[in-house]
């Protein structure tokens, strides 16, 4: 009994500290707290956008430990908006970052979005904030002024639509002046002089066809620069 007793209180230390291990994991007071923050550039940060679209820049985030990246940190993305966020969970690249779709909600006006990770309470979440603008979700077309996020462009570049659908092009910004102006000289019609933001210009396509379009100051025909195509369908008929 005496030699049980010995071996026990020399292994106890041992026991505890695997028990001691087990339960801690992620909260080993020796691993520092992940910090999270948006990137320095391209963040996705400020955009606007129609409501129930998705924003043309992801949102973006990159989480360090001790001031160097931390890869395999969950990053957890929401909005109490109406909107969504895709993917909702991410996992840190080899760069400590971590990147998101934002769909705005349907109100227009102000709208978050946030990006959490488990740690330090006043470095474990970063907030977003976009505008939301008036809008038929995807035959909208945004003007878009360079910025961090890009060039001078139309977003999106591309889109197809059923003969008969208005599309909307909508100025988002006035950090220039732009306009719509058909490659083949007729469709769409010119949407005017070049002006900034707040602008719209609507047309209705009645013609099946792929239509080129540019911008006057930033763009030419043959889709150098600035430019974009709508794609007019006949959906046939319906039930």
């Amino acid at each position: 009994m005496r030699i049980q007793r010995i071996q026990w209180r020399r292994g106890a230390p041992m026991v505890a500290a695997l028990i001691a291990l087990a339960c801690n994991g992620s909260n080993d007071p020796t691993v520092s707290a992940p910090i999270i923050a948006k990137t320095g550039t391209k963040s996705g940060d400020a955009q606007n956008g129609p409501a129930n679209q998705a924003l043309p820049s992801e949102l973006r985030v990159e989480v360090t430990r001790d001031g160097s990246p931390a890869s395999g940190v969950t990053v957890t993305w929401s909005t109490g908006s109406g909107g969504s966020l895709t993917p909702s969970t991410d996992q840190t690249d080899a760069d400590g970052l971590s990147t998101s779709v934002w769909t705005l909600g349907a109100a227009s006006g102000p709208q978050s979005a946030s990006a959490h990770v488990d740690g330090s309470s006043l470095t474990s979440t970063v907030t977003f904030t976009a505008t939301a603008t008036s809008g038929t979700a995807g035959h909208v077309i945004q003007v878009m002024s360079a910025d961090a996020q890009g060039d001078n462009r139309f977003v999106p570049a591309t889109m197809t639509v059923p003969l008969g659908t208005t599309v909307t092009w909508e100025w988002i910004d006035n950090g220039s002046a732009h306009n719509v102006v058909p490659d083949d000289g007729s469709t769409p019609t010119q949407s005017g002089s070049l002006v900034s933001a707040p602008h719209t210009y609507e047309y209705t396509f009645a013609t099946v066809g792929t239509f080129h379009y540019h911008c006057q100051a930033h763009g030419a025909s043959g889709g150098s620069g600035m430019s974009g195509t709508v794609t007019v369908i006949d959906p046939g008929p319906t039930d």
